[in-house]
Formats: C-alpha cells, sequence, structure tokens
C-alpha cells in the first residue's frame, strides 16, 4: 500500500458509509404516495446519467492500469495505478477489496486512526459473497438488504425511489460474464436529517445467486453551496466515472 503524508483530517463521508449502505439494505421500498410525502426528487445531476455499460471480459485494454487478483476466489479486476490499496479483507466465502485515490485503511480499522486528505477524492468498494447450498432467493427477499435492489427492478432507466431515508435513481442492468444486475446512484433526500452520502452501487448476482456488490463513493468534497451539496458530490461522481466503469468492466472471474 503506498503511504502519502497528510494532516490528520477524517471524513465525516466515510464512516457514514456502511450506514447508507444499510439503509440502501434496508430502508427501500417501491414509490408510493405514501412515500413520496414531503420528500424532493433528486437533483437533476442525480436524474441525468450516461448509458449503462454491458461489458465484456479483456485481458488488460485499459492502459497502464493495475491488477488485483485472488487466486482463492478466481476473480479479479483492474485499477488505476496511482491509487491507493487494495486492502483486502477475505473470510469464508467472502471477499472485500477497497481501492482508492486517497489513503485506504484496512477493513476495520477505527475512525481516530484513518487520515484522508486529498479534496474531491474517490474510493471503490467491491465485494463478493458464494452462497452456501440451499440459500435461496426467497431468503434475499426476507433478509431485507436487497430491497433497493428489488425497488428499482420495477422502475425504468432514470425513474427513482424515495423514502424517508433514501433516494435511488436507476441507471440501467449491466452484465458481466455469468452476473447480471444493476447500477443505480443512491443518495439522501432532502429531508434527512443526517450527514451527506452519495453512492453508485452495482449489485449483480449469478445463476447460482453468488453476488458482488461495487460501490462508489466520494470523500472530502469541496462543497461551493450546502443547500445544494448534492451538485457537488455528482460533481466529483461524474469525475470518476469512467474510472468506476473501466473498473467495473476489468471484473472477471475465472
Amino acid at each position: 500500500m503506498k503511504n502519502r503524508t497528510s494532516t490528520r483530517l477524517f471524513p465525516i463521508e466515510i464512516t457514514i458509509l456502511a450506514s447508507l449502505i444499510v439503509v440502501l439494505s434496508a430502508c427501500a421500498a417501491p414509490s408510493t404516495e405514501e412515500n413520496l410525502v414531503g420528500i424532493s426528487a433528486p437533483t437533476e445531476e442525480l436524474m441525468a446519467e450516461e448509458p449503462t455499460p454491458s461489458p465484456e471480459p479483456t485481458d488488460n485494454p485499459f492502459g497502464n492500469w493495475s491488477e488485483y487478483q485472488n487466486d482463492n476466489f478466481g476473480f479479479r479486476f483492474l485499477y488505476p495505478t496511482s491509487w491507493f490499496g487494495p486492502e483486502v479483507s477475505e473470510s469464508e466465502g467472502s471477499l472485500r477489496v477497497e481501492v482508492g485515490s486517497d489513503q485506504v485503511y484496512p477493513y476495520g480499522t477505527s475512525r481516530e486512526d484513518q487520515i484522508t486528505s486529498l479534496p474531491d477524492s474517490y474510493y471503490i468498494l467491491i465485494q463478493y459473497v458464494e452462497i452456501t447450498e440451499g440459500r435461496s432467493w426467497d431468503d434475499f427477499i426476507s433478509s431485507g438488504w436487497i430491497d433497493t435492489y428489488l425497488a428499482l427492478q420495477e422502475k425504468e432507466d432514470r425513474q427513482y425511489i424515495l423514502t424517508p431515508r433514501l433516494a435511488a435513481t436507476r441507471i440501467g442492468e449491466v452484465k458481466l460474464g455469468e452476473f447480471s444486475g444493476l447500477i443505480y446512484l443512491a443518495t439522501l433526500p432532502d429531508t434527512a436529517q443526517t450527514e451527506r452520502a452519495y453512492i453508485r452501487e452495482a449489485v449483480l448476482f449469478d445463476s447460482e445467486l453468488n453476488w458482488l456488490r461495487i460501490s462508489g463513493f466520494p470523500n472530502l468534497v469541496q462543497i461551493e453551496d450546502p443547500e445544494n451539496w448534492k451538485n457537488d458530490y455528482a460533481r466529483v461522481d461524474q469525475s470518476y466515472l469512467e474510472t468506476f466503469l473501466t473498473t467495473l468492466e476489468s471484473i472477471e472471474f475465472k
């Protein structure tokens, strides 16, 4: 892992990533009149999106990128050579890998010990889980963590769902080899009284219900207008969009 001298400036945005992922997993339901009361629609930047890729695995068409490879899972992806990481957490049947344009810390590092300093930086977190035998789709549904994914499956591209704690916009379908799923953007509704959060996420399953989640999120965003902070998060997200999509496209299982 590369090292960089930096001031002690821990970003609140990273600490709330886990909270928003929980919201993504458990709080999204298809839009209804009851859900929409008193909640503003996502910003124009959130709604206006690029075409969704349907990538095919290749050796390395992306130039000077580094490769992460895990032989235990037969898994690999590419990331910018100048980035930090990868930081890897591996357990039986699951893999978590994080890379970023600023310092990346091992999973479980306390917030007091995490130091980042690069304004408008970006992180990509990849999680892969192999499902144990006997697990069914109904088990996923009953667990609640894919509620956002299920709700957005019922939407058209660029449509969104809103709840008191979540605003998520469907970008479109995506396919990686045997895996298929959705890409979407998730942030907070204007009425949410919590810290700022903004995540681009792809969730995919294969025929055996093994699942893959790729999350990209801005960090230390420079806010020009606090009342319209989502515009600045969207700006940073768009500046790293090609990196996110290239990393996504490079994922391959052997």
